[in-house]
């Protein structure tokens, strides 16, 4: 098969395969008309299936952080460069009036040097940590120095999953990564800060399967098998208008269950909740996590 042949067939596969989803989207379109009441689960924390987002006028202080790292395996050492900033916008009337950077956005990335006798995919692990560590780290200092009204993290509010048992060479790294995350979300709450993690491009499945197990069981709109195709952002890519959000759900179903929120503090993990988002027409939806500071769900998002 040469190079023109094998994009063609790959081109007929990937049409084919959105179509598909595509009609079957399009028979969840009604679920937009019915009450989440009328399924009567605890999974369905709001009243409809889907909210449009109204603008509002920004009159806050907003900070957001990223970093990025690279790492080099030497004959016996490692090294890592971890580069960490965060931006912190002031606005008044939706206008931009001030833009401070923390740390310098010239500064020269933190090295990180270490001589354990680390696997291809513990070193892998390890690059995550510490980049995590670093950013969270930051944004800590940043919701005490600059008290934004809003912090964004580029990611999960979470750590994501990684083999650190209790005898991997990094549990104790892991372990210390599960407090700092612990204390970003006891700063943000002391300071009156809502912290807010945005995930483009994400995998998860989540709403898919609360759509499955507590809608599709009770309303047959169509098989609940025919979802297993989907990722959450995909489906709703055909379910949201522009500027549209899902409704709100928990982060998990149980949290003892889940690999990660096990480890946290039960009051920081039932606080996390997540929805998705459409703000562009040619976009995929993000999934938008943060934590829940008690107030009436629909009206805190």
């Amino acid at each position: 098969m040469n190079v023109n042949s094998l994009i063609n067939d790959a081109v007929i596969r990937i049409k084919g395969n959105e179509g598909k989803k595509k009609s079957t989207a399009e028979k969840l379109f009604q679920l937009k008309k019915q009450k989440l009441a009328d399924f009567n689960s605890s999974e369905l924390l709001e009243e409809n299936f889907f909210y449009e987002i109204l603008p509002a006028e920004l009159n806050h202080k907003i900070a957001g952080t990223d970093s990025g790292f690279v790492g080099k395996r030497m004959h016996s050492i490692d090294i890592i460069l971890v580069k960490t900033v965060s931006a912190i916008f002031s606005y008044k009337k939706n206008k931009l009036i001030k833009a401070d950077y923390f740390p310098s956005p010239t500064d020269f990335p933190k090295p990180f040097i270490s001589s354990n006798t680390l696997e291809n995919d513990e070193f892998q692990s390890n690059q995550s940590f510490l980049r995590l560590k670093e950013e969270i780290s930051n944004s800590i200092k940043v919701i005490k120095e600059f008290k934004p009204a809003y912090c964004f993290l580029d990611g999960s509010i979470i750590p994501q999953y990684a083999e650190t048992g209790k005898n991997s060479p990094l549990y104790s790294e892991y372990s210390n990564l599960i407090k700092l995350f612990e204390l970003l979300y006891q700063t943000a709450e002391e300071n009156s800060c809502n912290l807010i993690a945005t995930v483009e491009d994400s995998r998860g499945s989540r709403f898919r399967s609360i759509l499955q197990k507590e809608i599709l069981e009770k309303n047959k709109l169509i098989e609940s098998e025919a979802l297993n195709s989907f990722f959450d952002s995909s489906l709703l890519d055909y379910l949201l208008s522009k500027n549209e959000r899902s409704f709100c759900f928990n982060y998990s179903s149980s949290i003892k269950e889940h690999p990660i929120l096990n480890d946290f503090n039960e009051k920081w993990a039932s606080k996390i909740k997540a929805f998705y988002l459409k703000p562009s027409l040619l976009d995929r939806p993000l999934r938008i996590e943060f934590l829940h500071n008690g107030k009436e769900l629909t009206n805190y998002c």
